[in-house]
Order: C-alpha cells, then sequence, then structure tokens
C-alpha cells in the first residue's frame, strides 16, 4: 500500500471531520484519522499538532483540559462554530496539481463530504469532474503526441492513469448527494 503525503489544509479538514461529533485529545485525534482514512494517510502526532495549533489560532477549534481519574491532565479539542466555515472553505481550495496530492486531496474530501451541505456536495462533485476531464484531456494527448518520445513503459503507465481516471468517473457517477449519515 502506498501512503502519500497530505498538505496542510487536508490534515486540517481530517482534524475538523474527526471531532464534528465530539471532542477529542490529541491521540484520539490520530487514531481517529487512522482507522477511518488509514487507507490513504497516517499523519504522524508531528503533523497533527502544528496543524491542531493553527486551527486554534484561527478559532476553529478550541481546547479545553480535563484531569481523569489517575490525576493526568489531557487537553481535549473541540470543532467552534467557525471550524465549520474553516472546513468548508478548505474543502473547496483548489485542488494540487500534483497528481498524486490530488488523489491523495480527493480521498480526504469523499471521505470527509459528509458534513457539506446537499448543495455543496454537488458543486464539489461537479467541480472534480471537470477537473478530473482536464486530467483526462491531457493525458489522451500526451499519448497521441507523436513528438514525445515515451517508451513503453510510460505509455502503459499512462494508459493506466486514464483507466485509474475514467473509473473514478463512474464512482463520482455512484455518489449518493442528498445521504444523510
Amino acid at each position: 500500500m502506498i501512503f502519500c503525503a497530505i498538505n496542510k489544509s487536508m490534515i486540517e479538514i481530517l482534524i475538523l471531520y474527526v471531532i464534528h461529533k465530539r471532542e477529542k485529545t490529541l491521540y484520539g485525534i490520530r487514531k481517529e484519522i487512522i482507522e477511518i482514512f488509514g487507507t490513504f494517510t497516517k499523519p504522524s502526532i508531528g503533523t497533527i499538532y502544528p496543524a491542531l495549533q493553527r486551527l486554534l489560532k484561527d478559532g476553529a477549534v478550541s481546547v479545553f483540559e480535563k484531569m481523569s481519574e489517575g490525576g493526568k491532565k489531557s487537553s481535549y479539542y473541540s470543532i467552534t462554530k467557525k471550524g465549520h466555515e474553516v472546513f468548508k472553505k478548505l474543502f473547496f481550495n483548489s485542488a494540487s496539481e500534483n497528481p498524486s496530492l490530488f488523489y491523495t486531496q480527493l480521498q480526504a474530501r469523499f471521505g470527509t463530504m459528509g458534513l457539506l451541505s446537499i448543495d455543496d456536495r454537488k458543486l464539489f462533485l461537479s467541480e472534480f469532474s471537470k477537473k478530473i476531464d482536464i486530467y483526462q484531456f491531457e493525458l489522451e494527448n500526451k499519448l497521441k503526441d507523436e513528438f514525445l518520445d515515451l517508451d513503453y513503459y510510460q505509455r502503459q503507465l499512462l494508459n493506466k492513469t486514464l483507466t485509474e481516471l475514467k473509473s473514478l468517473r463512474e464512482y463520482i457517477k455512484t455518489l449518493k448527494v442528498d445521504h444523510v449519515g
């Protein structure tokens, strides 16, 4: 399995998503991100903590401390009203031009779009379908370009990526944007 690096806005989206139902500690946030999104990313505490600090500074997250039964003080993070607005803003930030990052960002967005309104889900799927069309067009042109000196393996890789884009488009068609929960 290949894990891709995830950019700042994507880790923030994942954090806001996992704390939207109830507050969690830093370690609880990491555990849930890995449980839900571990097929494509496994962020370290060193990635999550700075993102939490940015979200705290922006007012998207609040923190409170609580003593455990064993006397240990733990910090719990929760999403604020502003955090829901920040989530939406981050969600609709433009996707990376780097194809491997684009796919990771897309997976993070698919996995968290349940926090969006139905209209925003429709908008998201429409925008990403257009982006997929652009990638497909570029790949098809590369394969047709007689002046581009691609070897056998490069052509095979481009064909594989083209197949994946077509599969992704079909997947998007199966999503129910009005589904709740």
